[in-house]
């Protein structure tokens, strides 16, 4: 196993190598002015100022050697431009957290729920309550998750005043955000995890099961759960990862200062080190999502293993 994180991680250092290297040369690469929004209003002099500062009149491939040092040695993502005295680090500090809080309590919703209507559907498959619920997952994992905020906006923000339409800072500002971010993310594991347990159920050992007369209740939690788990162990990793990136529209909808808002502003000014910045960070939590994927799989399903390698 030791060999194996090794292998692991040098492997997720080469893919991070390689992401840093193609995004940084697309976004250098791309036409327009980084800093035009920046000085339009200031006069010639003050834009030689800002080049020299940010380094843009040096070599792209100096740029490059300077942005990977600091990268792989200080973690440093660089300088804003547009947020002037802020380096990208400061950004995603005081807004990873946010969508952090928003995006995990949703999912600890969505894999509750969601787990359990997919397993109730597969042992009561082709009854009136699974066919209603299919209904329901198709529209929940069709409808854009925008159309979400605005019926809970209208309704349980405007119409029934239940909660504020949007802001940030109080618990009750968690719950519109929170339950858009969770409806499709239910409807995405309700549907998986139907379809696995359908899956293990058909399987000779749940029938060996079954003909000892093992209890249903044993059957479901010892044997059919622990098995048709595995789709989602697999899932729920890259969804953490996700997180920092899968929100923008909801935190675009609801005013609230996370991740989302700052990339959307990035790109709408293009901000090179930031949007840079942002992409980095978002394939290194996917590449450590994968990274506990292979890990977990082996937990908890011992058939598993990571094969030694005898040569």
């Amino acid at each position: 196993m030791g060999k194996f994180i090794l292998k692991r991680f040098i492997y997720a250092i080469i893919s991070l190598a390689i992401i840093a290297t193609v995004s940084f040369f697309l976004i250098c690469m791309k036409p327009g002015d980084p800093i035009a929004a920046k000085v339009q209003q200031l006069p010639e002099s003050s834009r030689k100022v800002l080049v020299e500062k940010y380094g843009l009149d040096d070599p792209m491939l100096t740029r490059y050697v300077e942005y990977v040092k600091g990268l792989f040695t200080e973690g440093n993502l660089g300088d804003s431009i547009i947020y002037d005295g802020r380096t990208v680090n400061m950004l995603l500090e005081s807004s990873a957290l946010v969508s952090a809080k928003i995006g995990l309590i949703a999912i600890v919703i969505q894999v509750v729920i969601g787990v359990l209507l997919g397993m109730v559907q597969a042992l009561y498959r082709e009854k009136l309550g699974d066919q209603v619920i299919r209904v329901l997952v198709v529209l929940a994992i069709c409808i854009p998750s925008f159309v979400f905020c605005a019926i809970l906006q209208y309704f349980v923000g405007f119409k029934w005043k239940l909660t504020p339409i949007m802001g940030w800072g109080k618990p009750i500002h968690y719950v519109l955000p929170v339950v858009a971010y969770s409806i499709p993310g239910i409807a995405t594991y309700c549907k998986y995890m139907r379809t696995s347990t359908i899956s293990v159920l058909g399987e000779d050992y749940i029938l060996t099961a079954t003909a000892k007369g093992c209890s249903k209740t044993r059957l479901v939690f010892k044997h059919v759960f622990r098995n048709a788990i595995l789709p989602i162990v697999t899932m729920v990793p890259v969804a953490v990862s996700n997180v920092f990136a899968g929100s923008m529209v909801i935190e675009k909808f609801f005013s609230i200062p996370g991740m989302g808002q700052h990339y959307v502003k990035a790109v709408s000014d293009s901000d090179p080190y930031m949007i840079l910045g942002m992409a980095i960070f978002f394939a290194f939590t996917y590449i450590v999502a994968l990274f506990f994927v292979d890990i977990l799989y082996g937990l908890v399903d011992p058939r598993i293993r990571v094969a030694k390698d005898t040569r």
